[in-house]
């Protein structure tokens, strides 16, 4: 399994802009077409109450994640694996940095597997010591990045 400092490399080098979203149901609806996005392991399904818990969480300050939802699941850094209260569970995690920022945000998205369909349940942002945390304690690695953005990721339109 690679190193807790391994992965803290990749979430450095592989941070990018996070996408930045009205918070509308309208651009919801838009960012997650049908409920549904592809993701490295394959099709997850968007949990029934997830445009609510981003409304309301944390005194709403996860409305400002919207984006960052579809990037975590559709380009994750890291994928963990872990068990709570006898629950499996799949945690996305990927980094963000905003130009002339030091340091990077760290989003993660909860995915649960229910009747062998995969389903987003959750999605927050976490501290570094957190991220570090629950890596430590994961029971696995199930996906790791292996390259660099791509131009699309860093905010670039790639020529034609």
């Amino acid at each position: 399994m690679p190193t807790v400092e391994y992965i803290l490399e990749k979430l450095a080098s592989l941070a990018v802009p996070m996408d930045m979203h009205d918070f509308s149901k309208e651009e919801y609806k838009k960012i997650f077409p049908n409920g549904r996005i592809m993701t490295p392991l394959g099709e997850v399904k968007i949990g029934e109450n997830q445009y609510e818990k981003l409304r309301d969480r944390d005194g709403g300050k996860r409305r400002s994640l919207i984006g960052a939802m579809r990037q975590t699941l559709s380009d994750p850094v890291v994928v963990i694996a872990e068990a709570e209260g006898g629950r499996k569970a799949e945690v996305y995690i990927k980094s963000f940095r905003d130009e002339g920022k030091v340091g990077i945000d760290t989003v993660m998205s909860v995915v649960v597997k229910k009747d062998e369909q995969r389903i987003a349940i959750s999605t927050y942002k976490r501290k570094q010591r957190e991220v570090v945390s629950k890596i430590k304690k994961a029971d696995g690695i199930v996906f790791i990045k292996d390259n660099a953005p791509q131009p699309d990721e860093q905010g670039i339109t790639p020529a034609n």
